[in-house]
């Protein structure tokens, strides 16, 4: 089976691919999927994050997984070709690289599995040291953001089955904006809630999920933390946003007027797992690491 990927690959234009790949029944279409990239003319961190997750999602099927991609290819770093192979996707997924000279670039985290285990030690090194070079600021005036990513780990851990999440994150210094996308593949987010509030649908669990105080654990750990500490952060004191992709929910939050507003739809396609971009404003950063809140676990 062969199915070829949009020509802009984004969080929202995911569906019509994994609606090709996965069926009604939630079941991979094939025993074997050949993914088609020569249309592709873009792709954002985001589609390079749903993309890993998709195709780790199909290794756990039993679905082996190809990659078609054109013989000429673009060069430059505006060839989403070029910026799959700098973020190390086809040495991840096919073994190897496919373009003249692949490099991960200085203003990118290149794609990375991290296991919930080793997500501590990933933060306080990987994450906070990349971050503390794109933002020219002290490693240790990043506690509250490596916290507010740890609340990502622990929604991870209580939500998915393996434990792992797949990472991507590209700054654009023109823009003011750091982009990152966590994704986890599994159980999402709105069948967790339902265990503790069965009748709601999707959107709406996950949106339940991120309200202070609410868990779908009886862990105390969670008590008033996790994703709303994260988008209390992230939206609230750096007017950046979050948007949370989790089975059929979609559940945008940006800064409004009066706080964080939050719009939550159901979508037709489905997503395996839970994806989250957050996007941080570099021009609002110094919001965000001199908040200080007391934790309390």
């Amino acid at each position: 089976m062969e199915v070829v990927l949009p020509p802009r690959f984004t969080r929202h234009s995911m569906y019509r691919l994994l609606n090709e790949v996965i069926d009604n029944d939630l079941h991979p279409k094939a025993r074997e999927i050949r993914f088609n990239f020569c249309d592709l003319s873009f792709i954002e961190p985001a589609g390079i994050t749903i993309l890993s997750n998709l195709f780790e999602w199909l290794r756990k099927q039993g679905v082996r997984s190809k990659v078609i991609y054109p013989t000429n290819i673009n060069k430059g770093k505006n060839s989403p070709i070029q910026f799959l192979d700098d973020s190390m996707f086809f040495k991840q997924y096919i073994g190897k690289s496919i373009t003249s000279y692949p490099g991960v670039r200085p203003t990118t985290i290149p794609l990375k599995l991290v296991a919930y285990s080793d997500s501590t030690q990933w933060l306080e090194n990987d994450f906070t040291f990349w971050l503390s070079n794109q933002l020219s600021i002290p490693p240790n005036t990043l506690t509250t953001i490596r916290t507010c990513f740890g609340e990502i780990f622990n929604n991870i851990k209580d939500h998915a089955q393996e434990n792992i999440g797949c990472i991507f994150a590209q700054h654009y210094p023109n823009k003011n904006q750091i982009k990152i996308a966590i994704s986890d593949f599994g159980m999402g987010i709105p069948d967790n809630i339902r265990r503790i509030y069965p009748s709601l649908q999707d959107h709406l669990a996950i949106e339940k999920a991120s309200e202070e105080g609410v868990t779908s654990k009886t862990s105390p750990r969670n008590l008033g933390a996790g994703l709303h500490t994260l988008i209390e952060n992230v939206v609230n004191n750096n007017k950046g946003a979050i948007h949370i992709h989790s089975n059929y929910g979609i559940v945008s939050c940006i800064k409004g007027n009066d706080g964080v507003e939050k719009q939550a739809t159901l979508e037709r396609g489905f997503y395996p797992g839970t994806f989250i971009e957050v996007i941080l404003r570099t021009d609002f950063i110094e919001n965000i690491t001199d908040f200080e809140e007391e934790f309390k676990w």
